[in-house]
């Protein structure tokens, strides 16, 4: 398409550039001819038409065009070489005919005035006494007009062919080498769409916008990558997490039902049941929790809470569970900490924390529990004295069902967890951070940072402080 257009213009040029030079060349001819005319012609009018035939003998030794003499009764006076009326055909009749009737010049051409052997003809009125008396006819090659244009024809053409040649191969270049990233996303759109996430693109473009497209491209891949490995892991975990329960439940059911036993018996049955139903229920539950928070729908009741009497509360909720194994809790919480959010999400944020510190921490060691303001917001820690978590451990340690060696634990609990991967959900959802820091053998510290809707706690005692001294 693109060397059709270069072509039609190259012509159209050509075509242009012809009408000009062909215009041109005729009007140089004309003028000579006509200077010339006009001089034999002033020449013939002061002389007797006797010696015009002397006067044009002498003229036609040095002219090396045709020369032709018409009288106005339409006999020949002179000619110089074969007739020019018969070479000229009607064109040359015409421009005779346009002399006598009008008295002005007239022009003609024998042929196509760039034909070989063609002529410019004029017809130049000859005046006696006011009246046309005879018609002289010059004629004047056009063979070195010709010629000029024959060359430079081969020099456009070659130049133009070479031209069509060199556009075609940049052109086909430059396209291959724009639409070689285009062809390599759709084969890595293709492999993906197949089901081949771990393609990517590899294109170098120059381009700012394929470059850009590319960028995005796998971005979106390894987004999709991410998501379909995350699915397939939490389906195969929460598979794995309800077979085991449910596996229990329906052995429990059929070995009840082998024969017939007493209601105590029964209810032994039952309560062992309805405790493995309550796991499921627990794991459905924290299930359905991740799913809101993934789909963004996680509902949170915002309002003023009361971080330092809620933290209070949890953590006397458990003295009773750690005094089980002789672990003392160590609280450090100031006073008047107060934040926005869901007092029911926070609360479970932080029975996960010491739940699970709880699990790790050996008999006779101590939990700490703190809040403590800096700036404009509240630094909670969770630390226990157990084991601690291997360094390439905790980067995971928020996934859903990831459980990190569960030989570190030394209690058996039945967490599936997901008590962590809720804890961010929820810490995320209200606009702070948690992490975990901790070292082989040296414990583990959970960290939550959120933001006070209060000024800093120490400012406003200091400022209470002030006005009551004055």
């Amino acid at each position: 398409m693109y060397v059709t257009l270069e072509l039609g213009i190259l012509l159209f040029a050509a075509l242009v550039l012809y009408t000009a030079l062909s215009n041109r060349a005729y009007n140089e001819v004309d003028e000579e001819l006509v200077n010339q005319a006009t001089s034999v012609a002033s020449n013939l009018e002061d002389r007797s038409s006797y010696f015009w035939s002397a006067h044009m003998t002498r003229f036609a030794n040095h002219y090396s065009g045709a020369i032709q003499l018409i009288s106005a009764n339409g006999l020949e006076l002179f000619r110089s070489d074969r007739s020019l009326i018969d070479r000229g055909g009607n064109d040359t009749s015409r421009a005779l005919g346009v002399a006598f009737r009008s008295g002005r010049p007239a022009f003609a051409s024998t042929e196509s005035l760039l034909n070989k052997g063609n002529i410019r003809v004029i017809a130049f009125p000859i005046y006696r006494d006011s009246r046309v008396v005879a018609t002289l006819l010059l004629g004047h090659s056009t063979a070195d007009i010709r010629a000029v244009f024959n060359l430079m024809y081969l020099i456009g053409g070659i130049l133009g062919f070479f031209s069509i040649l060199i556009s075609a191969g940049a052109g086909y270049y430059m396209a291959k080498r724009a639409l070689d990233p285009i062809h390599e996303i759709t084969h890595i759109a293709r492999a993906v769409a197949a089901g081949d996430l771990s393609r990517r693109l590899t294109s170098r473009a120059q381009e700012k916008e394929i470059g850009l497209l590319v960028r995005v491209l796998n971005k979106m891949f390894s987004d999709l990558e991410t998501s379909f490995l995350t699915q397939k892991r939490f389906t195969a975990d929460a598979s794995h997490e309800l077979r085991l329960p449910l596996t229990i439940l329906k052995g429990e059911i059929e070995v009840a039902l082998r024969k017939p036993r007493s209601e105590g018996e029964y209810q032994h049955i039952l309560q062992q049941q309805l405790g493995m139903i309550d796991r499921i229920q627990r794991i459905v539950n924290d299930l359905l929790t991740l799913a809101r928070a993934d789909a963004g729908q996680l509902e949170l009741v915002q309002s003023p809470v009361d971080l330092s009497l809620l933290l209070q509360e949890v953590g006397q909720q458990h003295l009773i569970l750690f005094d089980s194994q002789h672990i003392a809790l160590d609280m450090h919480i100031d006073d008047d900490l107060e934040i926005m959010g869901d007092t029911s999400q926070i609360e479970r944020t932080m029975m996960n924390l010491l739940s699970n510190a709880f699990k790790h921490a050996p008999e006779h060691s101590a939990i700490y529990l703190s809040a403590t303001a800096v700036e404009k917001s509240v630094m909670i820690c969770v630390r226990d004295e157990g084991p601690g978590i291997a360094e390439d451990q905790q980067a995971a340690l928020f996934d859903r069902f990831f459980r990190a060696d569960d030989a570190r634990c030394r209690k058996d609990g039945e967490g599936a967890g997901l008590g962590l991967a809720i804890c961010k959900r929820i810490i995320d959802a209200h606009g702070g951070d948690i992490w975990v820091e901790s070292k082989l053998g040296e414990g583990t510290s959970f960290f939550i940072r959120l933001t006070l809707s209060t000024d800093y706690p120490a400012h406003q005692q200091r400022l209470t402080n002030i006005i009551n001294q004055t």
